[in-house]
């Protein structure tokens, strides 16, 4: 667990998870959106999470309560120094050798982003704006990670794209909606607006169950109407997912032991990598 520690602390495995899920939408659409795309994806990932890490552990300076952020002030000059270097790569790989009409919707996101970081770090005292982030991050984690794949596939989208999509979705926002219940009492006294902070237990935890329920029945669906076809093989990935972290949801005696629940949930971002085994 010390090694997952580490790579936990240095995001990367919110690095794998990434890369496993454009992965994931790449094989989906039968697109290869080239190394650059893969380069930028891992090094923008780890920027992103990376100096939110670091801006977390810097407010809470004074009272430091997650070993990350006590990770972070200890190693701040290496870990600032080391974002500055990936940062000036990154933006050279990006202006010189990313796709051009890739480029031009990367821009949009980066503006969603910059909203994003606006909301969490500058107005998050504001009670209008305080939106539970696990949405935000759910829709630009998404957006981020199937942007390249998508944007490299000639010819249109069908409805199973849009189907196992909706899916991708659903389990995303139930590996958030995990991680901030078991989180909700260290949130809590951060003054995070996490989604269980804002809802509640209960209320987080239905809808959850709701959303396993919903990611079930449009797999059902999804095979009822393509049968055990190309789309169905993603959606089962899928549903395996969601039923890992609904076992981590129920089961919290099992999984909160070590942070035991952290890496599960990474473990079943993972799983888009199971794409490279459908022909």
């Amino acid at each position: 667990m010390k090694f997952y520690r580490y790579l936990h602390f240095l995001s990367l495995d919110i690095v794998l998870g990434a890369l496993a899920s454009s992965c994931f939408a790449a094989r989906l659409f039968g697109t290869d959106p080239g190394y650059v795309w893969w380069i930028v994806l891992a090094l923008s990932v780890w920027l992103l999470y990376t100096g939110d890490h670091m801006l977390d552990a810097l407010r809470h300076r004074k009272k430091v309560e997650r070993e990350m952020h006590y990770f972070m002030l200890k190693h701040r000059k290496l870990v600032i120094y080391s974002l500055g270097v990936v940062a000036v790569v990154n933006f050279v790989l990006i202006i010189n050798l990313l796709d051009k009409e890739l480029f031009k919707y990367a821009l949009v996101l980066a503006g969603l982003v910059l909203l994003f970081y606006a909301m969490r770090h500058v107005f998050r005292k504001n009670r209008i704006l305080q939106i539970p982030g696990e949405f935000f991050v759910m829709l630009l984690y998404m957006a981020g990670t199937w942007l390249g794949p998508a944007v490299a596939k000639e010819g249109g989208f069908e409805a199973g794209h849009g189907m196992v999509a909706l899916i991708f979705l659903g389990v995303l926002l139930m590996n958030l909606g995990v991680i901030s219940l078991y989180d909700i009492k260290l949130d809590s006294r951060m003054g995070i607006a996490s989604l269980a902070n804002l809802l509640g237990i209960k209320a987080t935890k239905n809808l959850l169950l709701g959303t396993a329920i919903a990611i079930y029945l449009v797999s059902l669906l999804q095979f009822l109407v393509f049968e055990m076809d190309h789309f169905s093989k993603y959606a089962l990935i899928l549903t395996g997912m969601c039923t890992i972290l609904l076992l981590v949801l129920y089961y919290p005696s099992r999984f909160r032991k070590n942070d035991y629940f952290r890496l599960a949930a990474d473990a079943v971002l993972m799983m888009g990598f199971l794409a490279l085994l459908i022909s």
